[in-house]
């Protein structure tokens, strides 16, 4: 619509000419640019004081405690107790290092978007910093404040009950979210802080662990008296080959130097395949092979190239017979 078109339209909805319309609308702009003004001055009192300088804060070199495993490194920067921000490895804080140090045999921990986000879990509002018990039904959302000394008792008499009426299976220990597992020293282990306390009271199920997992649970702890899944990350460093079954690495990444090691695994001319049903960040981060399997195939897939292999005497038999 030109621009003559644009005012005949107005004119005749407003039942005006053009100097009263160019009057009124420049004092419409004039009053949204002093309500600007006003908006700007009352937002000042919620404002957030001055950034702090580095030379401001102090520094806490920890580790994340959430349950990858890998206990990325965090930087806390505070400003007397309060976190400010937090960083992670950039070749600092290792023994003779310094910024950018990031070598095979020292690689840097950085820690993943979850683990640099710990600030906002740590300060979020939602945070329980003390016992609740609940006074209502179930499903209502109401709870008071208990003292630590009233949570302890009550769960303590609980347990006592449920084991006189139900037997030493009735508890369930299973604790795996947030940073559980690495707060409670692998929580859902026998050997975990959880594990080994319940084992004590004597009463006590386990789950048959997470899913798709019992079988590494179970034969490592038979073979090496612990759990070891797999091998050393740095292995990723010299495959020539990295099947990415399910797996995306580019996006989330199981262990600290996942990454680092797949880079350079990538630069020394390994080749790259993924199996998923999506097109994912690591197949265009890897140039991979993508293969788009069909969702619930993975079982048909495997036994389909276990049947290959095995037909036409692919398989490093002597291996095979060695290790397994």
């Amino acid at each position: 619509m030109s621009n003559d078109n644009t005012f005949d339209f107005l004119k005749d909805r407003l039942n005006m000419n053009r100097r009263s319309f160019l009057k009124s609308t420049a004092a419409g702009a004039a009053a949204l640019g002093a309500g600007g003004l006003v908006k700007t001055r009352d937002a000042q009192a919620f404002a957030y004081e001055p950034y702090p300088r580095d030379d401001e804060l102090t520094t806490v070199v920890t580790s994340c405690a959430h349950n990858c495993g890998s206990r990325h490194m965090l930087v806390a920067h505070k400003k007397g107790d309060v976190i400010v921000r937090l960083t992670t490895d950039d070749g600092r804080y290792q023994r003779d290092g310094h910024f950018g140090k990031d070598t095979e045999e020292e690689p840097q921990v950085r820690a993943c978007l979850r683990g640099r986000s710990y600030r906002q879990r740590l300060y979020s509002a939602e945070r329980l910093l003390y016992p609740m018990g609940r006074v209502g039904k179930r499903g209502e959302g109401k709870f008071k404040r208990l003292s630590w000394d009233e949570a302890l008792e009550y769960v303590a008499r609980k347990m006592i009950e449920i084991k006189n009426q139900y037997g030493s299976t009735a508890l369930l220990d299973q604790s795996y979210a947030g940073a559980s597992y690495g707060v409670l020293h692998k929580s859902d282990q026998i050997e975990g802080l959880l594990g080994r306390f319940l084992g004590m009271f004597g009463c006590r199920t386990n789950s048959w662990s997470v899913p798709s997992y019992q079988g590494t649970t179970s034969s490592s702890r038979w073979t090496f008296g612990t759990i070891e899944d797999g091998n050393e990350d740095d292995t990723f460093a010299h495959s020539k080959l990295i099947i990415m079954w399910g797996w995306n690495p580019a996006y989330t990444f199981h262990g600290g130097n996942t990454f680092y090691y797949m880079r350079m695994a990538k630069q020394r001319g390994c080749k790259f395949v993924v199996i998923d049903p999506q097109y994912t960040d690591s197949a265009a981060a890897y140039d991979a092979w993508w293969i788009p399997i069909k969702p619930n195939t993975d079982a048909a897939m495997m036994a389909g190239m276990a049947h290959y292999i095995f037909a036409n005497n692919l398989q490093d038999q002597d291996f095979i017979n060695r290790f397994t």
